[in-house]
Protein backbone atom coordinates (compact mmCIF):
# COMPACT_ATOMS: atom_id res chain seq x y z
CA UNK A 1 0.00 0.00 0.00
CA UNK A 2 1.70 3.40 -1.11
CA UNK A 3 1.67 5.91 2.07
CA UNK A 4 0.30 9.33 1.61
CA UNK A 5 2.29 12.54 2.69
CA UNK A 6 0.55 12.70 5.95
CA UNK A 7 1.55 9.05 6.60
CA UNK A 8 5.03 10.25 6.08
CA UNK A 9 5.37 13.18 7.90
CA UNK A 10 3.65 11.03 11.17
CA UNK A 11 6.58 9.28 10.66
CA UNK A 12 9.00 11.62 10.60
CA UNK A 13 7.25 13.47 13.67
CA UNK A 14 7.69 10.00 15.49
CA UNK A 15 11.13 9.31 14.75
CA UNK A 16 12.14 13.15 15.87
CA UNK A 17 10.42 12.64 19.25
CA UNK A 18 7.23 14.27 18.55
CA UNK A 19 8.48 17.75 17.33
CA UNK A 20 6.60 18.84 13.80
CA UNK A 21 9.13 18.92 11.07
CA UNK A 22 7.00 21.60 9.17
CA UNK A 23 4.27 23.51 10.86
CA UNK A 24 2.42 26.64 8.84
CA UNK A 25 1.05 29.42 10.94
CA UNK A 26 0.21 33.16 10.86
CA UNK A 27 3.36 35.21 11.18
CA UNK A 28 2.25 37.32 14.80
CA UNK A 29 5.40 39.32 14.95
CA UNK A 30 8.11 40.33 12.95
CA UNK A 31 11.94 41.60 14.78
CA UNK A 32 14.18 42.61 11.83
CA UNK A 33 17.48 43.28 14.33
CA UNK A 34 17.10 39.88 15.32
CA UNK A 35 15.86 38.47 11.84
CA UNK A 36 13.57 36.45 13.96
CA UNK A 37 9.47 36.32 14.09
CA UNK A 38 6.67 34.78 16.44
CA UNK A 39 4.47 32.08 14.65
CA UNK A 40 0.74 31.60 15.35
CA UNK A 41 -0.09 28.07 15.06
CA UNK A 42 -3.60 26.77 15.69
CA UNK A 43 -3.42 29.11 18.86
CA UNK A 44 0.25 28.29 20.31
CA UNK A 45 2.90 30.64 19.38
CA UNK A 46 6.57 29.98 18.60
CA UNK A 47 8.38 32.40 19.41
CA UNK A 48 12.08 33.24 17.55
CA UNK A 49 11.16 31.51 14.67
CA UNK A 50 14.45 32.25 12.20
CA UNK A 51 13.83 34.74 8.74
CA UNK A 52 17.60 33.25 8.02
CA UNK A 53 19.14 29.60 8.35
CA UNK A 54 22.53 30.69 9.93
CA UNK A 55 22.29 32.91 13.01
CA UNK A 56 24.68 36.26 12.39
CA UNK A 57 26.12 37.98 9.87
CA UNK A 58 25.24 40.17 6.89
CA UNK A 59 25.51 37.77 4.41
CA UNK A 60 22.88 35.33 2.64
CA UNK A 61 18.97 35.97 1.79
CA UNK A 62 16.68 37.43 4.46
CA UNK A 63 12.99 37.23 3.72
CA UNK A 64 10.73 39.19 6.46
CA UNK A 65 7.15 37.87 5.83
CA UNK A 66 4.07 40.68 6.58
CA UNK A 67 2.63 40.52 9.92
CA UNK A 68 -0.58 38.48 9.78
CA UNK A 69 0.90 36.22 6.53
CA UNK A 70 1.00 32.72 6.59
CA UNK A 71 3.98 31.11 6.50
CA UNK A 72 5.63 27.49 5.76
CA UNK A 73 8.57 27.24 8.89
CA UNK A 74 10.81 24.08 8.72
CA UNK A 75 12.10 22.68 11.74
CA UNK A 76 16.61 22.62 11.91
CA UNK A 77 17.66 19.09 12.34
CA UNK A 78 17.06 17.62 15.81
CA UNK A 79 16.89 21.44 17.24
CA UNK A 80 13.66 22.77 19.09
CA UNK A 81 14.06 26.24 16.42
CA UNK A 82 12.43 26.77 13.23
CA UNK A 83 12.76 28.60 10.43
CA UNK A 84 10.77 30.11 7.67
CA UNK A 85 10.95 28.93 4.52
CA UNK A 86 7.95 30.57 2.74
CA UNK A 87 5.43 32.91 3.12
CA UNK A 88 2.13 34.26 1.89
CA UNK A 89 2.84 37.74 1.96
CA UNK A 90 6.42 39.40 2.48
CA UNK A 91 6.96 43.39 3.37
CA UNK A 92 10.85 42.64 2.69
CA UNK A 93 13.75 41.24 0.93
CA UNK A 94 17.47 42.06 2.04
CA UNK A 95 20.20 40.15 -0.14
CA UNK A 96 23.42 40.33 1.27
CA UNK A 97 22.89 42.97 3.47
CA UNK A 98 21.60 45.45 1.57
CA UNK A 99 24.56 46.96 0.84
CA UNK A 100 24.02 47.65 -3.04
CA UNK A 101 20.82 49.50 -2.12
CA UNK A 102 17.53 48.64 -3.63
CA UNK A 103 16.33 47.27 -7.03
CA UNK A 104 15.54 49.87 -10.07
CA UNK A 105 12.04 49.58 -11.24
CA UNK A 106 13.67 49.66 -15.10
CA UNK A 107 10.45 50.57 -16.97
CA UNK A 108 10.17 54.22 -14.87
CA UNK A 109 13.84 54.61 -14.70
CA UNK A 110 13.42 54.40 -18.70
CA UNK A 111 10.51 56.54 -18.79
CA UNK A 112 12.78 59.01 -17.01
CA UNK A 113 15.84 58.98 -19.29
CA UNK A 114 13.64 58.96 -22.57
CA UNK A 115 12.57 62.69 -20.89
CA UNK A 116 15.82 63.39 -19.88
CA UNK A 117 17.19 62.97 -23.46
CA UNK A 118 13.92 64.85 -25.42
CA UNK A 119 14.37 67.84 -22.71
CA UNK A 120 18.80 67.73 -24.14
CA UNK A 121 18.44 67.71 -27.12
CA UNK A 122 15.27 69.99 -27.08
CA UNK A 123 17.81 72.36 -25.31
CA UNK A 124 20.55 71.89 -27.46
CA UNK A 125 18.48 72.02 -30.59
CA UNK A 126 16.91 75.95 -29.06
CA UNK A 127 20.95 76.67 -29.60
CA UNK A 128 20.20 76.90 -33.18
CA UNK A 129 22.62 76.26 -36.06
CA UNK A 130 25.60 77.23 -34.15
CA UNK A 131 28.76 75.02 -34.08
CA UNK A 132 27.37 73.65 -30.20
CA UNK A 133 24.53 72.55 -32.18
CA UNK A 134 25.08 71.20 -35.30
CA UNK A 135 29.09 70.15 -34.72
CA UNK A 136 30.30 66.95 -33.41
CA UNK A 137 28.67 67.01 -30.13
CA UNK A 138 25.80 68.55 -30.90
CA UNK A 139 21.76 67.34 -31.03
CA UNK A 140 22.25 65.16 -33.72
CA UNK A 141 25.03 63.26 -32.09
CA UNK A 142 23.22 63.00 -28.81
CA UNK A 143 20.33 62.07 -30.03
CA UNK A 144 22.67 58.77 -31.74
CA UNK A 145 23.70 58.57 -27.91
CA UNK A 146 19.94 57.35 -26.61
CA UNK A 147 20.76 55.62 -23.65
CA UNK A 148 19.87 52.12 -23.28
CA UNK A 149 19.51 50.10 -19.93
CA UNK A 150 20.02 46.40 -21.55
CA UNK A 151 23.11 45.90 -19.36
CA UNK A 152 22.32 47.48 -16.40
CA UNK A 153 19.06 45.33 -15.35
CA UNK A 154 19.83 42.22 -13.22
CA UNK A 155 17.03 39.67 -15.22
CA UNK A 156 17.84 37.05 -12.22
CA UNK A 157 15.87 39.02 -9.80
CA UNK A 158 12.45 40.45 -10.52
CA UNK A 159 10.23 42.19 -8.89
Amino acid sequence: MAKTHNDIRNQLEQALKGQPVTIIGRVAKVNESDRTCDIDNDGITIYGVRLQSIVGGNGGVVVYPSVGSQALCLRIEESDSYMVVSASEVDQIIINGGQNGGLLNISSLETYLDQLNTAIAAALTAVGASTAASGPTGAAKFNEMKPSLTNHEDTKIKH
